[in-house]
Order: C-alpha cells, then structure tokens, then sequence
C-alpha cells in the first residue's frame, strides 16, 4: 500500500471516529414512560386512589401534580399537589421502574396530570396526560 492510500484510510478513520463520538446518542438510551394507570383520555366510572406509573427504565418521579381541567384542558380548579414520598433530607424516594403514588379522593371531573422524572443516567422528563372521572 501506498503512503497517499494510507493517509486517505486515516483521514476516513479519523472522520468516522469524530462523527461516532461527537453524535447525541444519548437521544436513544432516554428512558420514557411506558404505560400509566389510569391511562390517557380515560373515562373512570369511579375515582382512582392510585397514579400507577411503569417506565422502560429506572427513574426518580421528582414532581407531580392534578390539575382540575375543562374539555378544552384549561385549568378549571385548583392544583392538587401529590405528596412523593420522601427520605430525611426532602430527596423524593419514588423510584423505580414501577411507581404508585396515592392521590386524594377526587370528585367527578376531568384532571390533568403533569409530572417530571429524573432518569437513571440525569435525564429529566417531563410529559402529562388526562382522565375523566363520571359523576355516579
């Protein structure tokens, strides 16, 4: 092999290596929330007691709250802020791959719910979702 074949095939490594370390494949490995309980645009006959959360991976729920909203999703109550579980120091101890957070008893109505994760690997997520509970 030449001297000049040779420095094309390092110059085409060298690139290919830049493109390979400098590319966000991060992006692919975020974890995302795979199902929640009730699910999106649910209608409930009764209300639920629980928010059951299951991500395809390992997160911290860090926030997370229900919102009274009309059919056109615009507040139309107070927030209701749902209490995480917590250890001594205030961190939120709501983690895993399967999260239950209890909510307080809600009359009939749509809600909102928002909440933010923080992944595993420092990812945050944030994503929202809505139920209707009927009046019995």
């Amino acid at each position: 092999m030449s001297i000049a074949t040779l420095k094309k095939i390092f110059r085409i490594l060298t690139l290919l290596a830049i493109i390979i370390v400098a590319s966000p494949w991060h992006v692919f490995a975020h974890t995302g929330i795979a199902q929640t309980v009730p699910d999106h645009d649910a209608i409930l006959a009764r209300p639920p007691t629980l928010l059951h959360f299951s991500f395809n991976g390992q997160v911290t729920v860090t926030n997370a709250r229900l919102t009274p909203v009309d059919e056109n999703n615009i507040q139309a109550g107070n927030p209701i802020t749902i209490r995480l579980p917590r250890n001594r120091i205030g961190q939120s101890t709501a983690f895993g791959e399967v999260i239950d957070l209890d909510i307080p008893t809600l009359l009939p109505g749509r809600y909102q719910v928002v909440f933010q994760v923080v992944t595993i690997d420092g990812h945050y997520l944030s994503d929202d979702f809505t139920f209707t509970v009927l009046a019995p």
